[in-house]
């Protein structure tokens, strides 16, 4: 019987139809080999491993995972000495097709090559071998996001949502290369961390698709087969029916995967692989907060979005995913995830002790201004209540008669500083007010002596402006404060003098410049981020 490589036992669950494991928790970094030849030959001490076989130049140390679509194997490279991972690819092709099928691999490996992210998986080389074609990649510690799930992790809506964010910044700048994933799926999406995703097997789900044997029967017992390669619970409608895809059936696959870290359970199920296509392409699209109550009705909404049955009803591109995912984690209600018990605790005591002094300042100024006859005994009441609150309040005096001698005492108590003309009181009480009129006295000349002298306030610092043409947006820093977003903000004025400015787009690199700032010069400072 001829081998089917996406031909699975009838004790495997109908979604891992195509291989779904790249690298494995905890892969060891391999030493320097002491020697020329066979880095992992047992004669040589500081070996790690023994070598299993080669392919290519690469030495084989041990087999990390197998799948439908071939190999991983932990390796090392002799020519650079470095770990890597090395997946062969076996392919099912008929023997005049070999060398067909061998270019359209290699023409997939040099387009995953082209992309350089942090959060996809670098590809090192690519090249044929006795045991088919392989790809040479960066090895990476952690586990994929399907192991994470099945292993009990759950992250809050702050944390699925940025792990979403990162994955659409990776599909955006992969869809600009001209790339499309065609199998994004939890297995394709490696978490360094719980944090740092790392998307993998760019190129080869279209490369198993072209080959996959369509409508071969399967043996009893065995769940029906899908004519196309790739987890059946993710691929977007258009691809199960066979139609053309671009680049938003990579939106649609992100969007499962979101509504899975957000509920726990994948929105259509199913016994067997039929099933699964019949509810993905006509059973009635679930929200994740109906799931889920506890997700924020704005991500639900983005959830559903992603998964529009109809490609023109989704986003248009993964970058405007990632744009509204952005948006929502710079909320309130997106912060209120991340913030730690301790931090609001910390906050919350702050804000007590602050509404405290406050209460505490206008209680003091309404009895001192009672005190001195300014404020009527009846308000004395109100002006407690109004202390009790633990917000700011903004005192007005009660002013029995008009005197304007006191204009300057009722203006100060009304305005916004009167607080801290509270605390001065207290420290020099003023002297009550004499029982009988005061007498006119005659003005005196002001003496020169130094208390009497005013001193004349200080000259403003120079400054100067700084112009900000950034592309297409940038968060402004000036020696480590935030001045906002360019655009909108273009023009800064900033004292003279040297000021380092650091302007952050996402996760790329920031920029950081020291630029000299002068009172009649101008500074214009342009950059443009590659997306």
């Amino acid at each position: 019987m001829r081998w089917n490589p996406f031909r699975r036992s009838p004790a495997e669950e109908p979604s891992d139809s195509a291989f779904e494991a790249t690298v494995v928790e905890d892969l060891p970094v391999l030493g320097k080999p002491a020697a020329p030849g066979d880095p992992g030959d047992s004669e040589h001490p500081s070996a790690p491993r023994p070598t299993i076989g080669y392919v290519g130049r690469y030495a084989l140390k041990a087999v990390l995972g197998e799948g439908g679509l071939g190999t991983v194997f932990a390796a090392w490279d002799p020519l650079l000495s470095r770990a890597v991972a090395v997946k062969t690819l076996r392919l099912h092709a008929e023997t005049e097709a070999l060398g067909a099928r061998d270019d359209l691999i290699l023409n997939e490996a040099r387009a995953a090559a082209r992309l350089s992210h942090p959060h996809i998986v670098t590809v090192f080389d690519a090249g044929p071998s006795e045991q088919g074609i392989y790809i040479a990649m960066e090895p990476l510690r952690g586990r994929d996001l399907r192991h994470l799930m099945q292993e009990g992790w759950r992250p809050n809506p702050a944390e699925a949502a940025q792990v979403v964010r990162r994955v659409a910044d990776a599909l955006a700048y992969a869809h600009g290369k001209g790339v499309v994933h065609c199998d994004i799926k939890p297995a394709n999406i490696f978490m360094v961390g719980r944090k740092q995703p790392k998307v993998l097997d760019f190129g080869i789900a279209r490369i198993a698709q072209r080959e996959a044997p369509a409508n071969e029967p399967a043996p009893a017992g065995t769940p029906a087969e899908t004519p196309v390669a790739g987890s059946p619970y993710y691929l977007a409608p258009e691809q199960l029916r066979g139609e053309a895809v671009d680049r938003r059936c990579d939106v649609y696959s992100l969007g499962v995967v979101m509504f899975e870290l957000l509920t726990g359970q994948r929105p259509y199920t199913g016994a067997t692989i039929e099933d699964i296509n019949r509810a993905v392409l006509t059973a009635p699209m679930p929200q994740a907060r109906q799931v889920q109550p506890k997700v924020p009705a704005t991500l639900s909404a983005i959830a559903a979005r992603a998964m529009a049955r109809d490609p023109g009803d989704r986003y248009a591109s993964a970058r405007h995913l990632s744009m509204d995912l952005r948006n929502w984690l710079e909320q309130p209600e997106a912060r209120a995830f991340t913030e730690s018990p301790a931090s609001a605790r910390r906050r919350r005591l702050a804000l007590l002790g602050l509404g405290a002094g406050v209460a505490a300042a206008a209680a003091l100024l309404q009895s001192m201004l009672w005190q001195n006859g300014v404020a009527d005994p009846g308000a004395v009441p109100e002006a407690s209540a109004a202390a009790s609150s633990p917000l700011p309040a903004q005192v007005a005096p009660v002013v029995s008669e008009p005197d304007p001698s006191l204009a300057a005492t009722q203006a100060a108590a009304s305005a916004p500083e009167s607080m801290a003309m509270a605390a001065q009181a207290a420290v020099e009480p003023p002297k009550p007010r004499p029982a009988t009129a005061p007498r006119e006295k005659k003005a005196k000349p002001a003496s020169p002596t130094p208390t009497n002298i005013e001193a004349a306030p200080p000259a403003p610092p120079p400054s100067g402006v700084l112009h900000l043409a950034i592309s297409p947006w940038g968060q402004v820093e000036v020696d480590g404060t935030p001045h906002g977003i360019a655009p909108p903000l273009t023009r800064l004025s900033l004292p003279a003098g040297s000021h380092t400015v650091t302007i952050r787009n996402g996760d790329l690199p920031p920029l950081v410049r020291t630029v000299e700032i002068a009172e009649d010069k101008p500074v214009t400072l342009k950059h443009r981020f590659e997306q």
